[in-house]
């Protein structure tokens, strides 16, 4: 037997096995699970794939070695400060993902920091409780003190409990565009306003929805200003594996100025090989998710996220209308973008409870902890799987609210 013989009847082997530990996995290209996975169409399946395949073997982190990594990099970052309106001198780094984004800008506010505020021992980022979790992951990381105030009634920041909670140790304050867990906008305006009246740097958490929003408000949708539009902005991050459609291990964490990214990097010399420099958490890198990202973005085009976002917002309208029609569940107002939660408005249905049928149907349902509630985050995938999931969705609210079943809050989501 041949080496190529032997080799090809093997990958036959690996694949069968891979594709039937696959069966226990929620079917997402048919839009059943509502976050984790971002997808337009096949057409662009095959072309980041493609790319990816062709940069299999190349390492990101060697610029020198393979330029046209270097040069594939550069125009996604720049393509990323044009979107977001940064002013010329701008600069941006490209990381695995969004919590990446957020420790870079994290650690970079600190360096700030310690140049610009020498009295500070124990730096404070200030954050609404809407924050994502990968803000207090960087100051776990980076030995600093988060402090989260309580959000609004509508789910927002609270900027007058941001403007109380600070202390002459705050070096950084953030909001976001949107949340997460409900899908709003903080009001990026007035809190960079506040950064900018007290010295200290800002940044915008966009890495959900960075790459949606500029064509929803292209659409004529009432999208908030977030971006780096707004004096006092230093820094945002924005994910470009959710809706840049890119694949998985692809963001950017962006700076007003070339001497803000500078507060990021990492520079070592005290060993035999001579000069080493990062600006990510990451030594080695990727190169197939920096090509993904470049072929994802010249494939859709201006035209093609337009397109994507039209499909996103009449998907999320369309979702929302059905579960309205469905007697027990309410939606929570308001909702910005691509992402909105709902719950139960009748004693008699556990929305715990709504949420375990629905997986029994094959459907991956994300939650809330404040409020309880089922989180969905549409995107155009999911139009594919609008009737069915309202049907499963009503036949799931009829059978507790007949059988009275209860469940216990899933808190591992992320499990």
């Amino acid at each position: 037997m041949s080496f190529r013989t032997a080799t090809t009847s093997k990958w036959a082997e690996l694949k069968q096995g891979l594709e039937q530990r696959k069966q226990a996995d929620f079917d997402w290209e048919h839009g059943k699970v509502a976050l984790y996975n971002y997808k337009v169409d096949k057409g662009l399946d095959e072309a980041i794939r493609g790319a990816y395949q062709l940069y299999f073997g190349e390492n990101a982190l060697g610029r020198k070695a393979f330029p046209s990594v270097a040069q594939l990099e550069d125009e996604v970052i720049s393509h990323g400060l044009e979107l977001f309106n940064c002013p010329e001198g701008g600069a941006g780094i490209f990381t695995s993902g969004g919590t990446e984004s957020i420790i870079i800008a994290v650690k970079a506010a600190r360096k700030w920091g310690r140049s610009n505020k020498p009295h500070i021992k124990d730096p404070v980022i200030i954050v609404p409780e809407t924050a994502h979790p990968s803000f207090n992951k960087a100051a776990y990381l980076l030995d600093m003190t988060v402090v989260r105030v309580p959000m609004r009634d509508d789910f927002r920041a609270d900027v007058d409990a941001m403007r109380n909670a600070l202390t002459p140790d705050t070096v950084m304050i953030a909001g976001s565009a949107p949340s997460y867990s409900h899908g709003v906008f903080d009001d990026i305006e007035s809190i960079a306003r506040l950064a900018k009246q007290h010295d200290l740097w800002c940044h915008v958490d966009a890495c959900l929805g960075g790459f949606l929003a500029p064509f929803v408000k292209k659409l004529g949708y009432n999208i908030p200003d977030f971006d780096f539009g707004i004096e006092g902005v230093s820094s945002l991050s924005a994910d470009l594996h959710k809706y840049g459609y890119a694949p998985k291990g692809a963001s950017l964490s962006l700076y007003r100025t070339q001497d803000l990214k500078d507060c990021a990097r990492f520079t070592f010399n005290d060993w035999p090989r001579g000069a080493y420099m990062t600006y990510t958490l990451s030594g080695s890198r990727p190169a197939g998710a920096v090509a993904g990202a470049w072929a994802a973005l010249h494939y859709l085009g201006p035209e093609g996220y337009l397109a994507a976002a039209k499909t996103v917002m009449e998907t999320r309208d369309a979702l929302i209308a059905g579960i309205e029609t469905i007697s027990a569940l309410s939606v929570y107002h308001p909702y910005d973008l691509g992402v909105f939660i709902f719950g139960s408005n009748d004693r008699q249905v556990d929305i715990n409870a709504v949420m375990e049928c629905m997986r029994e149907h094959g459907w991956f349902v994300g939650s809330t902890a404040k409020p309880v509630a089922i989180h969905y985050s549409v995107n155009p995938i999911h139009a594919q799987s609008i009737d069915a999931y309202l049907s499963d969705l009503e036949s799931s609210v009829d059978e507790v609210r007949r059988t009275e079943r209860k469940a216990a809050f899933d808190d591992d989501t992320y499990s």
